[in-house]
């Protein structure tokens, strides 16, 4: 039989579900360990990737991963306990950050997080408030009004009372977007109200392919019944590292102080936290800037600058700094973001 293409749908452990192009759906393991260029990062392959399979000439359901199809953006993280980069989407048009007023607590520092991978992918960004029902405090709409201004679209839905689901739903329509946020925040219940039963008709394609549960490596596509809509659902996380940005490159990744540090007496080699005749200072100084948005940018920046990779590149070494809310015992990936 030969070559095809498809569309990695999810995976674990090297086994990856591929919708392929001849309509059916393979089990397919890699040649070799890894993907050629792709060995030094956490997975292998994305949701979302197009690849390229040698299907199994004895069972129909099985298939071999033979290359990978140049991407037209990645979304991902980097992975703490790994030491690497970690791809969660792959060739997506939106990236959902689903977030809630009350339980758990609104965290806009994760948003903000989310924000600049989303920039670093340049995919757009849709923050969605589910829970509204709960109660939407003036302090919160009043950050989210922010992001708006931003340019950053805003979407208050509740899977509980299916308010605003019709609209989000519609919104979706006809893409592949991501959606990404911290546990408890009814990601998934966001996506089976959308569609109802969807993720349970998943879980039963994940259990014919004997894949198991969902793993913490890597997003599941999802298919709406309309055909054209792909959402891809990820894991719940607590914290996304950033990494592979170079410090004084940050700034553009936050629209507000994108082209600030023009003015800044300093120029590149200002850090936008101390320095007298910096811009961004003047800014935040003057209201332009709000202040929690500052804070997301020096807390990032200070984490780049002391991660391993920036003290290489920078040829000198450089002690790993800890954030000051780790819990003793905690794991890296325990750590939330405020």
């Amino acid at each position: 039989m030969k070559a095809m293409q498809g569309l990695v749908v999810s995976g674990s452990n090297n086994l990856f579900l591929v919708a392929c192009d001849d309509g059916a759906r393979r089990l397919c393991g890699i040649k070799g360990k890894r993907i050629r260029g792709l060995e030094d990062t956490w997975n292998s392959l994305a949701a979302g990737d197009r690849v390229e399979i040698e299907p199994d000439l004895l069972d129909a359901t099985r298939g071999l991963v033979k290359a990978l199809l140049p991407r037209r953006n990645l979304f991902g993280r980097f992975n703490e306990k790994g030491n690497s980069a970690q791809a969660i989407a792959a060739n997506i048009d939106l990236v959902a950050c689903v977030s809630s007023p009350e339980l758990p607590p609104f965290r806009p520092r994760f948003i903000d997080r989310v924000a600049v991978l989303a920039e670093a992918a340049a995919v757009p960004l849709l923050i969605i408030m589910n829970k509204c029902d709960l109660g939407i405090s003036e302090e919160v709409e009043d950050r989210l009004a922010g992001y708006q201004e931003l340019g950053y679209d805003v979407h208050l839905a509740s899977a509980g009372t299916g308010e605003g689901i019709k609209e989000l739903k519609e919104f979706l329509e006809g893409g592949v977007s991501a959606f990404i946020g911290q546990s408890g925040v009814g990601k998934s219940s966001l996506i089976n109200a959308i569609e109802p039963g969807l993720l349970r008709r998943t879980g039963e394609v994940s259990e014919k392919f004997k894949r198991g549960k969902h793993t913490t490596t890597m997003a599941e596509l999802l298919l709406l019944s309309d055909g054209r809509t792909w959402l891809a659902d990820t894991p719940g996380v607590r914290r996304l590292a950033l990494r592979g940005i170079e410090p004084s490159t940050l700034i553009a990744y936050f629209p507000e102080l994108s082209g600030l540090e023009s003015g800044c007496s300093f120029g590149l080699s200002c850090t936008h936290s101390h320095e007298s005749g910096c811009a961004v200072m003047r800014a935040l100084g003057d209201g332009l800037i709000h202040p929690d948005r500052w804070e997301s940018y020096r807390r990032i920046r200070g984490e780049l600058e002391a991660s391993q990779e920036y003290a290489k590149a920078a040829g000198r070494r450089v002690r790993i700094r800890r954030p000051a809310n780790r819990k003793a015992g905690a794991g890296p990936e325990d750590m939330e973001d405020e």
